[in-house]
Order: C-alpha cells, then sequence, then structure tokens
C-alpha cells in the first residue's frame, strides 16, 4: 500500500506544479478548475493536458473517495481528519478502494 501511497502524492504534486506552471491557478484551490472556460495557455498545453487528466479521474470517483483521496494526498488537512467520520476499519478499506480507483482512473 505504501507504494500506491507514494504514486498518489507524487500525482498531487505533479499537478499542483503543472497547474503553477500552465498559470491555470487563479487563486483557487480546487480539482474541478476545468469547469472555468476556455483560455489560451500560450505554450503549456502539456501542462493543462496532464491537469485535466487528473481531475478527470478524480471526477469519476465517488463522494468517499474524493473525500479521501483531497484530505490525505491533495490537502493534506490534518492527519486524523477522518475519525469522526469512520471507524479505523472501515477509513483503511476506503482508502484503500479510493487510492486504487483514483491510479487506475489515470491509466
Amino acid at each position: 500500500m505504501h507504494v500506491l501511497c507514494r504514486e498518489v502524492k507524487a500525482v498531487a504534486k505533479l499537478y499542483f506544479a503543472a497547474l503553477d506552471s500552465a498559470s491555470l491557478r487563479n487563486g483557487k484551490s480546487s480539482l474541478f478548475m476545468s469547469s472555468q472556460p476556455e483560455v489560451d495557455y500560450k505554450g503549456q498545453e502539456a501542462n493543462k493536458l496532464y491537469v485535466d487528466k487528473i481531475e478527470g479521474a478524480f471526477g469519476r470517483l465517488d463522494t468517499e473517495s474524493r473525500r479521501i483521496i483531497n484530505n490525505d494526498f491533495f490537502f493534506n488537512n490534518y492527519k486524523y481528519w477522518w475519525l469522526e467520520l469512520y471507524s479505523s476499519s472501515t477509513y483503511y478499506r476506503l482508502r484503500r478502494n479510493a487510492i486504487c480507483q483514483f491510479l487506475e482512473y489515470l491509466d
């Protein structure tokens, strides 16, 4: 599982680097920036495509998986954010499923 977690962390890091590089951020912290009007990114098509791919994979996840991927990898709110929502066994089961699903959708 640790290998999969590292992969998702690397995807999150590259996602934000691509946002910054393509000047797509516009002050927002959202994985659904692709809903904004089309803009000429002046040679940053590769970064925009990468961002769109990540957002597409994220958009295909169910609500629980989105919450987990967001809180654990993209916007690390705090370490035990899930304690009030899930038991440990439920959280780790949902987390494993969310990670596998997210990485599968990226392929």
